[in-house]
């Protein structure tokens, strides 16, 4: 018995360090605030018994400590509870506030029974009173579906990885209707845009590197990757935020979601918006991070907008996408070159004629922003200007 028990320690160990090199390389990241304990097959359902579990049950995770307890010689359960809900209360918006919803009630159960003993009937009459515990509860309701889903999922995953599907196989068998229809969407989409969009679609932290972001879009583009002449990652990059590409393609249909915003130009686009000094091209070329493509293309066309002649024309463009920003419709957003709220452009292309007919080159929309006051206390004079459309390429 304790043969098979350190062999099945040894197993636990090594999916365990496999899988965290997995994630470390597909997400950026790994569970490091989650503890694991292993229940030997033949003390789970004394243990079951003990915490009020079906005995028929391999493993629970504790969002208040954050460990996930897990039979022994079940492997599933270690992708279910240790990366499935262990990996979503770390690093997702709605696993962070069910952690601390739980850490909360804690420690208010410890204030209210810290003068002496207490039952089972105490507790339960304390959260009937208790507001914490009911917006707990109503949190949990409200989110179990996509919680067990997303966990189950990662069994999905994980067991692809290490050729246990027929392991999976038998448990999807043992599935509600429910549930087979949520992991099916979940598989569905995974097989269609890729494992990285699946994790953040479901809402966990983005680690935007040029690597992942590579990834990412060779999983959703597909074949048509190749059309990208170059690509750019800016925006915030907070973990949270939406994750803003820009590409350059011939073929590519700009894509958005509740994590992603593409901003797609052809290059017959991108090349007049150089031309033009235009911010919904040079901000990402100055305040982005080259992922992949042709970057000599990429830096000579940087070149190119600290050298070319600012025109008379130039600034006339300008003011007129600030005139053509105010004048929109809400449902012509999406027609006009991908917007989703017209007011900032309006300011910024207003912000840009002024700073081109001063003579400033001012790629980003940061620099544009502060730059009225810069401008005044600089005293800068408004250039000669040289010629028409002409000169400007």
């Amino acid at each position: 018995m304790m043969g098979q028990q350190l062999k099945q320690n040894i197993i636990i160990q090594n999916l365990l360090e496999t899988s965290n090199e997995f994630y470390q390389d597909l997400l950026g990241y790994k569970p490091g605030q989650t503890s694991l304990t292993q229940v030997p097959e033949n003390q789970w359902n004394e243990f079951a018994q003990t915490r009020g579990l079906n005995p028929n049950s391999s493993g629970i995770y504790l969002p208040r400590n954050q460990t996930a307890i897990i039979r022994q010689d079940n492997l599933l359960s270690l992708f279910h509870e240790y990366f499935g809900h262990g990996l979503y209360c770390e690093q997702s918006l709605s696993g962070k506030k069910l952690v601390d919803l739980e850490k909360r009630l804690l420690e208010e159960e410890k204030q209210e029974f810290s003068k002496g003993k207490f039952t089972l009937e105490d507790i339960q009459r304390f959260r009937a009173r208790n507001e914490t515990f009911q917006e707990l509860d109503k949190f949990r309701k409200q989110n179990l579906l996509q919680y067990e889903t997303f966990a189950i999922w990662t069994e999905y995953l994980l067991s692809g990885e290490f050729g246990l599907n027929d392991l999976f196989g038998r448990k999807y068998d043992s599935l509600s209707k429910q549930e087979k229809e949520a992991v099916d969407s979940a598989i569905n989409f995974s097989e269609q845009y890729g494992n990285l969009a699946t994790f953040y679609t479901n809402g966990l932290a983005r680690r935007t590197t040029p690597k992942i972001v590579k990834r990412l879009l060779e999983d959703v583009c597909g074949q048509n990757l190749d059309s990208i002449k170059f690509g750019i990652l800016f925006g915030s990059r907070k973990p949270f935020s939406d994750i803003d590409i820009y590409l350059v393609s011939n073929k590519i249909e700009p894509f958005s979601s509740n994590w992603i915003d593409t901003r797609v130009h052809t290059q017959n686009r991108f090349e007049e918006g150089i031309r033009n000094f235009d911010i919904r091209v040079t901000d990402p070329l100055f305040s982005g991070e080259f992922i992949f493509g042709d970057r000599i293309y990429f830096e000579q066309q940087k070149k190119r907008l600290r050298n070319q002649t600012i025109t008379q024309e130039v600034v006339k463009y300008n003011l007129q996408k600030s005139e053509d920003y105010k004048n929109l419709r809400k449902e012509d957003f999406d027609i006009c070159d991908q917007v989703v709220d017209s007011k900032g452009y309006v300011q910024t292309y207003l912000l840009n004629a002024l700073a081109l007919k001063q003579g400033k080159r001012l790629f980003t929309r940061n620099a544009l922003v502060s730059y009225p006051l810069r401008a005044s206390v600089e005293g800068d004079k408004p250039p000669q200007f040289q010629g028409g459309r002409k000169n400007a390429t």
